[in-house]
Formats: C-alpha cells, structure tokens, sequence
C-alpha cells in the first residue's frame, strides 16, 4: 500500500493543478471581486443561480478585456440554436456589436467567471 501513496499524492496535485480558466474572477472596474462588487452582475448570477432550467446548462459569463476595457459577455454554447450574445460594460451596459462585427476577434484575456453546476460544455478561451 506505501509504494502507491506517492501515486495517490501526485495525482491529487494535479488534479488541483489543472484549470480551463474557469472561476478566475480577476479584479476589473475598480473591484477586486466583481461577481460580488459589481450590483447588477452579482444580480445575475443570482438570479442565473435560482432559475435553474434545462437550457442554463449551456450558459455561462465571461470575463475579457475590449479595446482596454473590462467587459463582460453573457455565452451560450447551446450547439442546437444560436443565441444573441451580450458584451456589457463595467456599468452593465451593453455594447452594441451590430456595428463593430469585430468586437468579438478583439475580446483578451478571457476568462468564464460563472457557469452552472451541470455545464455541458467544453470551452476554449
């Protein structure tokens, strides 16, 4: 039993280790934490949190950088429709990417700082 504690140890570290960059709330708008900072993002995820539906599985929000400023998008990745996507700003404006197409080439520095506890899906940032 000794010869596999090493094993055990290792594949614990690495399994803490390993991140898709999920749940990385960075500070942004002038918040440490704006998933709790910001009013009407907190709002949201609370409000994602209690409406737990069927399709909430493919939802998630992320966190990026537009043209030097904190921004963050509401996603879906549902592969049976296609969905409105959402940039919003610090002030949870949204930024309308009907005139800027490239809005979304421009996003950096993504991270998915909410997603509900059935995610379904595999993301790539």
């Amino acid at each position: 039993m000794k010869r596999y504690i090493p094993f055990i140890i290792i594949a614990l570290l690495f399994m803490n280790a390993c991140t898709d960059k999920d749940g990385n709330t960075l500070p942004a708008c002038g918040v440490n934490n704006p998933t709790e900072d910001l009013a009407w993002l907190k709002a949201e995820i609370d409000r994602r949190n209690e409406t737990l539906t069927k399709d909430m599985k493919y939802c998630y929000i992320v966190q990026a950088e537009l043209n030097g400023q904190d921004v963050f998008i509401y996603e879906d990745c549902n592969p049976l429709i296609n969905k409105a996507i959402f940039i919003l700003t610090c002030e949870g404006t949204e930024i309308d990417t009907q005139e800027s197409a490239l809005a979304f080439e421009q996003l950096k520095n993504k991270t998915i700082i909410w997603k509900g506890n059935d995610f379904a899906c595999q993301i790539n940032l």
